[in-house]
């Protein structure tokens, strides 16, 4: 290597960046892979567990802790009497407070989604799973001092060119300004 130039420790320095820049590239990749469903549908199943919350308390909780428990655990045990199902039932009989408070925790982990989805999901994942590991890379191979950054337009043209090499839509980009907020921040950040 030496004949063309660079040096070994070049070489090993230019290999490993490639190398971070690839995982960089590859965990981006696998994260837009599973891209989120249309927001329509999204909304359309908070509708629909609602839906399933509403009835399930216009039809009474002592039918479904009573009956519908009854009947279930009859069916898994078709020769029990009613005697032991009775038992079963009060032995096992808040399944569906279990059901409600999972039902009510899925729709708000959706409201919160539909909130933050978007735009903003996508700038989130393109902030945590890109910006934020390149300028961590810029940060360990010295191109960004931990005591002085680089100026705000050099910053951005290098993360734009990580845009493009990673095929980031237009509306997904960041702002110079916030690329160089969380370049000081991550640059402030304990090691």
């Amino acid at each position: 290597m030496k004949a063309m130039g660079i040096g070994e420790e070049d070489y090993v320095d230019r290999y490993a960046t490639t190398r971070n820049l690839e995982e960089i590239q590859r965990h981006y990749a696998l994260e837009l892979a599973v891209s989120p469903p249309v927001r329509k549908r999204v909304e359309q199943y908070c509708a629909a567990i609602t839906k399933v919350l509403r009835l399930s308390n216009e039809i009474g909780p002592e039918f479904f802790t009573g009956e519908i428990e009854k009947a279930g655990l009859h069916w898994r045990n078709p020769h029990a009497d009613d005697m032991t199902l009775l038992m079963l039932v009060e032995e096992h009989g808040n399944r569906r407070d279990e059901v409600v408070a999972v039902l009510t925790e899925r729709r708000r982990a959706v409201e919160h989604w539909l909130k933050v989805g978007g735009d903003t999901y996508h700038k989130r994942v393109v902030t945590k799973l890109a910006v934020e590991p390149f300028l961590r890379l810029l940060i360990e191979r010295g191109t960004i001092s931990r005591s002085k950054l680089l100026p705000r337009s050099q910053l951005a043209q290098l993360v734009e060119a990580l845009f493009d090499w990673l095929g980031v839509e237009q509306k997904f980009r960041l702002t110079s300004v916030t690329i160089a907020t969380t370049a000081r921040r991550l640059a402030n950040a304990k090691p």
